[in-house]
């Protein structure tokens, strides 16, 4: 089995899980008409990323710490589940999630360049599964107690890690979220965000500060609405993950 696909995977599955997030406040009105932000920059912050994901998206994340840095890009179709991901942390891994399968590379040398996992397979509670749901994750966002508004959109706050963790939607994704908010020094985190004339989150940036050092995230959304083309690697490529992978997914 390739063990490393674990923790690579937790890398990416899990910025995307701390980065991003609807909330209790989520606008229910689509992209489409919604064209107006939020007086109020708590609720405009909150509904950013919900906006964002009205339609197809492409993610990226960067994140720093000691000298390091681990960068992501993921486009995704919020309706059909399905998204690509390329990632570097440090060595480069490669992900697309078909509505059936979700297919992983790594390292080519090993067998087949693409392991092949069932979607049906994955454990609901599992961090892959939860996380190929890109509008059911909660990170900071569902924790913002305060924000500002300055001047192109920009808005400045904070958010309480003890609240983002209450707002998240499932135990597991709680879970998730204390193990990652576990090493930080306060629970209050600073954080930047822009919004576009539409309402949508374009960018956000927070420091981590932790006694291993600050780590810095930053995500870009971009590319709002743009069509994707994602077909699965070609059989002869792939290789079925064992009963020993779907035990870790």
């Amino acid at each position: 089995m390739r063990r490393s696909l674990v923790p690579a995977l937790a890398v990416g599955l899990a910025a995307l899980l701390t980065a991003c997030g609807p909330s209790d406040d989520a606008d229910p009105t689509p992209a489409s008409t919604a064209t107006t932000v939020a007086a109020d920059p708590v609720a405009a912050v909150r509904q950013g990323f919900d906006r964002s994901l009205a339609r197809t998206a492409t993610l990226d994340v960067t994140i720093t710490a000691a000298g390091q840095t681990i960068t992501m890009r993921s486009a995704v179709d919020p309706d059909t589940g399905q998204m690509t991901l390329q990632m570097k942390a440090p060595d480069p891994v490669s992900m697309v999630a078909t509505r059936d399968a979700v297919y992983v590379q790594q390292d080519k040398s090993d067998g087949k360049p693409w392991l092949k996992l069932d979607r049906d397979r994955l454990r609901p509670d599992g961090q892959l599964a939860q996380g190929l749901d890109i509008r059911a994750q909660v990170g900071i966002l569902g924790g913002v107690v305060s924000a500002e508004r300055a001047d192109d959109g920009r808005y400045t706050g904070v958010a309480d890690t003890d609240k983002a963790i209450a707002a998240a939607p499932s135990e597991s994704q709680r879970a998730a979220l204390r193990k990652v908010f576990k090493v930080l020094k306060q629970k209050s985190v600073p954080f930047e965000a822009t919004l576009d004339a539409e309402g949508r989150l374009t960018l956000l940036t927070y420091t981590f500060d932790t006694a291993g050092g600050a780590i810095r995230n930053e995500l870009e959304l971009h590319s709002f609405g743009e069509p994707l083309a994602i077909s699965a690697p070609p059989a002869s490529e792939t290789e079925d993950a064992s009963a020993e992978v779907y035990r870790f997914f």
